[in-house]
């Protein structure tokens, strides 16, 4: 088993289980493999390790269900794209008498942009599992949206999709936050 490989089933199982618990839970998974590994062959120890991951797994999502900590997290980001829509369109009604009626235009990149940053920002300072969460609904409404309506021009449509979630992680970004991640 390769050091990136370890390293990945740790963060998987770190990810699952409340923080004071997991360093424990994880120490003890890793020297029970160093004991197996004096007795056994490399093959054999890797399929007994991804075992207990996948026997693990189940249990660790059940209990942070019970927990409820994803409930906050969703609650969080859903709340948070309402708000970057009401920002949004207070910003393009703001702004709309000065351009022209026609087409897309860098004012409403603009205000897509600045009320994403501001709700990342919120989002994040909340629940960092929050901000990452807005970015994926941006991404996935705006690629539901293009496809569903009138044809744009490709350069705004190619901005929605890339700008959306790049401002909902920079204004995570500016929170502070997310330096102190662990993945």
């Amino acid at each position: 088993m390769s050091p990136s490989t370890l390293a990945l089933s740790q963060r998987i199982l770190a990810r699952l289980m409340p923080p004071a618990q997991a360093e424990a839970l994880v120490g003890d998974l890793l020297e029970e493999r160093r004991l197996r590994l004096q007795a056994g062959s490399q093959v054999s120890v890797a399929g007994w390790y991804w075992r207990q991951l996948a026997s693990s797994v189940p249990a660790l999502l059940w209990a942070s269900v019970r927990r409820g900590a994803w409930l906050i997290t969703v609650v969080t980001a859903v709340a948070s794209y309402v708000a970057a829509n009401g920002i949004q369109f207070v910003l393009w009604s703001a702004l709309s008498p000065m351009t022209s009626k026609s087409g897309p235009t860098v004012v409403g990149l603009f205000s897509f942009a600045a009320a994403l940053a501001a709700c990342g920002y919120v989002a994040a300072s909340i629940r960092l599992g929050a901000a990452r969460l807005l970015a994926f609904l941006v991404f996935a409404t705006t690629c539901a949206m293009l496809a569903i309506s009138t044809p744009a021009s490709l350069w705004y449509e190619g901005s929605l999709l890339v700008l959306g979630p790049v401002a909902t992680i920079g204004g995570a970004a500016l929170s502070g936050r997310l330096r102190r991640v662990r993945l």
